[in-house]
């Protein structure tokens, strides 16, 4: 008991520790990561950063965890003119972000009672001269909104986090306007770095190698015993789900199959329904190779949704 109230004072997560235990596998491949360089990514959200830090890490990201990423689909012209809601919107930096740098007529925000606090948001907000944003704390399966409120609604890298993604799917009907456009993007479980437990370790396939339950416990045990100084967030307790037989709880386990009947199940006309390959403009000499084994890799069905890197959803509202 004495490690999981530890772990709780550790965690901002509104959900309980995993409890630890002493997992060799895990201590070998956390060796394997040290001597790759592929230990813990950085994100204020996940390393004690200050509010105010996850902010600002967000803003910086500006257009390039969703705009630019799906360029070739969809652009930022869609937002221009319109009401807009950022759905999940983490501390709200890149909801200021593209209200700043785009011509869209207001944008609201919201994430996790609990966890999200609005004030921040519209602290930095002022900071940046913005005016046309407004925050506040909810659930996606219960939008505080009235119906047909916005032109656009968001959910980036959100849906892989619902408790219910039908209901979340409803919400994003209501909400939206006659001829209404909704943009998900998010990480089928199945892919490759879709683990999300990048904050500690961030060698591919790792879901695959290792149970998730090992992976948490052994982890949180790490964090709570190892030698290293180690400062990521404590990993949620693994939970089945109707998607996943035993996931962090802070996910459902959603793949691309799952998602897809959701989708064919709503009210939406499906302008996009994709999964998105790793895309590199890098011209490194010694990165030709390797682009070319995984776009043939990438040509093979069986493996396409290992091999993305996310899926896009884009429809419009009849």
């Amino acid at each position: 008991m004495e490690d999981i109230d530890i772990l709780k004072r550790k965690s901002s997560s509104p959900h309980e520790p995993e409890p630890s235990r002493k997992r060799l596998s895990v201590y070998f491949f956390m060796a394997l990561a040290r001597i790759t360089r592929k230990t813990g990514q950085y994100s204020p959200h996940l390393f004690k950063g200050d509010d105010l830090a996850k902010v600002e890490w967000e803003y910086k990201a500006g257009f390039e965890d969703l705009f630019n990423r799906v360029k070739d689909y969809i652009s930022t012209d869609i937002l221009n003119g319109k009401d807009v809601l950022d759905a999940g919107c983490g501390w709200g930096g890149k909801t200021i972000y593209y209200a700043e740098h785009t011509s869209l007529k207001t944008i609201s925000g919201f994430d996790l009672p609990g966890v999200y606090k609005p004030e921040i948001s519209y602290k930095f907000a002022s900071s940046k001269g913005v005016r046309n944003c407004s925050f506040i704390v909810s659930y996606a399966e219960n939008m505080p909104y009235s119906d047909n409120s916005f032109d656009v609604v968001i959910l980036d890298d959100v849906m892989e986090h619902v408790r219910d993604p039908e209901k979340v799917m409803k919400e994003i009907l209501r909400v939206l306007r006659k001829k209404g456009i909704a943009i998900v993007k998010f990480p089928s479980f199945k892919m490759i770095l879709a683990h999300h437990l990048d904050r500690a370790i961030r060698l591919p396939a790792l879901h695959y190698i290792l149970s998730m339950k090992t992976w948490a416990s052994g982890l949180n045990y790490a964090l709570l015993h190892s030698k290293d100084e180690l400062n990521y967030e404590p990993f949620d307790k693994v939970v089945a789900t109707k998607y996943c037989k035993a996931i962090t709880e802070n996910l459902n386990g959603l793949d691309f199959l799952s998602f897809s009947k959701i989708v064919q199940n709503s009210n939406f006309r499906v302008i996009y329904l994709k999964l998105l390959s790793f895309v590199s403009s890098s011209r490194k000499k010694n990165l030709k190779f390797t682009r070319l084994v995984y776009k043939i890799l990438y040509t093979f069905k069986p493996l396409r949704e290992f091999l993305s890197s996310t899926m896009l959803f884009v429809g419009e509202k009849h």
